[in-house]
């Protein structure tokens, strides 16, 4: 016989443990996003070469390390480095890093139930009617590893664009210090020429009280270093600009710390890279070809969750009811007892119905419900095609965007390299040749003035004929520069060793 006493105790313990079957999976997750911070860390110290990168859990410790780097002046990779700890665009980055990894966490995780509950009183007074369910998604079941891989996908793809956009910052940073030390070497020839003309100022000068020049000798030389005053004034106000930016670059324009520099513009390779084998690094190294494959890779999974979704819904759970019962009408046992007494002639008690009887009627009853739901939607009208179509032209879409990048890549290696190749050509043409006759000319002129063999006018000119090629070689060594800055940048990091070493072509100092 069923006791309807256990038959509530078993509703409740069956809705109790169905409650806890649910719910012990969820449990308390977290997300832990160090070890991504540390792949990202050691991925752009790969490919920038730059020694120290910002650490989002030791922010504290920045600005320290950023003041031990500027001390005692800054070499281009430790400007990279300041760059990579103190730039707070590329510090705000690692954040997108942290938000990936809990997008993932939260892919692996179940819905949560439903549980409902219900409460109806019975008209006239009685046990009133209790219902309660518990319903769990069960979808989740097969789209959770496919959201798991969509999700890390999209964690990777992150990462590649961190170490890409580092990538950047440092081909930036590497531009702009560059183009300080050619503001600087601007400047520095501006004094060398002021000085040269002030010499032969001064020798116009002698040669006029000693009557052998005229007072328009002195004048032309004179307009000459006014001249030379003014390009030196604009040589000084490109440099202070170009540092401006250098110190926005690393996130420095609010310290009001002047900048050391203690680098020179970089002398040519030779022999150069070879452009199949730098098609090949870029195609292995590049960033943005990574974060396009990974894109691939996540609209290829998104193609397959949306054809995984054709059941968008199938929900099961468990539902009881506790049934409502009318109360038992009153007894008068006054009136009982008379009825009794009338009909046996004689004053009898009235009839009582033994418990054996009530507990039998009682078990007529059903005091309890308990079983099992199960609610799909069906795919009548809407069998998620439209989805699943849309995922494909994405999936074909990312395909050709990879290519087009792919395609990017092998041109700005290409371009690069040839630009690269045309600066050091013409660096070593002045090295070796445009230079040393522009000095050899200058020294005729002088030469031949002291003695007054000629004027005043071809010395003017081939002063400004040394100044003009002196300009165009620190030119041409910054081109040299920022070619091989783009080179780096278009190839996706460092560039592999050359087969040969530095160049042994004349220092600026020793060409100029």
């Amino acid at each position: 016989m069923c006791n309807p006493v256990r038959s509530g105790i078993s509703l409740k313990l069956a809705i109790a443990c169905v409650s806890i079957a649910l719910t012990a999976g969820g449990g308390c997750v977290g997300v832990d996003s160090n070890g991504d911070f540390r792949n990202t860390s050691d991925q752009i110290r790969q490919h920038t070469g730059a020694e120290q990168v910002y650490d989002p859990d030791g922010d504290a410790g920045t600005a320290e390390k950023v003041n031990d780097l500027l001390a005692g002046g800054l070499t281009e990779e430790e400007a990279v480095s300041v760059a990579l700890l103190n730039n707070p665009t590329f510090q705000a980055l690692f954040q997108e890093i942290g938000a990936c990894r809990a997008d993932v966490v939260q892919s692996g995780l179940l819905s949560n139930p439903t549980l409902s509950l219900g409460f109806r009183l019975v008209e006239g007074g009685g046990r009133a009617e209790i219902t309660g369910s518990l319903a769990q998604q069960i979808v989740d079941l097969w789209q959770i590893p496919v959201r798991k891989r969509i999700a890390e996908a999209q964690l990777q793809r992150t990462v590649a664009v961190v170490v890409e956009q580092a990538t950047r910052v440092a081909a930036e940073v590497r531009a702009r210090y560059y183009r300080v030390l050619a503001g600087k070497r601007a400047e520095e020839l501006s004094a060398d020429n002021m000085a040269l003309i002030q010499q032969a100022l001064d020798v116009a000068q002698a040669r006029l009280r000693a009557g052998d020049a005229g007072p328009l000798d002195v004048n032309l030389v004179r307009m000459n270093l006014l001249d030379a005053e003014i390009e030196r004034q604009s040589a000084e106000r490109d440099r202070v600009v170009a540092e401006v930016a250098l110190a926005g670059a690393l996130g420095l324009s609010r310290s009001n710390a002047p900048l050391t520099l203690a680098g020179a513009l970089p002398q040519p390779l030779a022999p150069e890279h070879d452009e199949a084998e730098l098609q090949t690094v870029a195609t292995e190294q590049r960033l943005d070809l990574r974060a396009a494959r990974l894109a691939v890779t996540s609209a290829e999974n998104e193609l397959e969750r949306e054809c995984r979704n054709v059941f968008p819904s199938i929900v099961l759970g468990i539902n009881g009811e506790r049934t409502e019962r009318r109360a038992m009408p009153g007894r008068d046992i006054l009136a009982d007892t008379l009825r009794s007494s009338v009909t046996a002639g004689t004053l009898t008690a009235p009839s009582i119905q033994p418990r054996s009887e009530r507990e039998q009627a009682r078990r007529q009853f059903i005091d309890s419900l308990l079983g099992a739901t199960v609610s799909i939607t069906l795919p009548i009208w809407d069998q998620n095609q439209a989805r699943i179509a849309r995922a494909r032209f994405e999936v074909i879409r990312r395909r050709k965007l990879l290519d087009a990048v792919a395609e990017a890549a092998a041109q700005q290696v290409r371009e690069s390299l040839v630009r690269s190749r045309a600066a050091r050509e013409l660096a070593v043409l002045f090295d070796q040749e445009v230079l040393p006759q522009a000095v050899q000319n200058l020294e005729g002129a002088q030469s031949l003035y002291r003695t007054g063999e000629q004027g005043i006018l071809p010395l003017i000119e081939s002063q400004e004929t040394l100044v003009r090629q002196r300009r165009r070689h620190v030119t041409v060594l910054q081109e040299y520069a920022l070619a091989m800055v783009d080179l780096e940048l278009a190839v996706g990091g460092r560039l592999p060793p050359s087969d040969g070493a530095t160049e042994e072509s004349p220092t600026q100092g020793d060409s100029e």
